[in-house]
């Protein structure tokens, strides 16, 4: 049988807040819209983390973004 996964089963989780304030909303809101967007980012991210082993932390993730990562990790060795 096949039981359905519960909080027992979960990996340890940590949150991040990164906030972005909009320069086009006032107060610097954004729409609520907008929020489905960001989604795939921490899936991206960890997906990152999970391949290379180094952490992301900045927005947007560019190729050399990934690359000081990995030269940084490198000279902690």
């Amino acid at each position: 049988d096949y039981l359905m996964p519960g909080p027992a089963e979960l990996p340890d989780m940590e949150s991040v807040v990164l906030e972005f304030p909009s320069s086009n909303g006032p107060y610097g809101v954004k729409g609520v819209g907008e929020m489905t967007a960001n989604c795939p980012i921490p899936a991206i991210v960890n997906a990152i983390n999970n391949a290379l082993g180094v952490r992301i932390t900045t927005l947007p993730v560019t190729p050399e973004v990934v690359l000081r990562a990995l030269e940084e990790k490198e000279g902690q060795v």
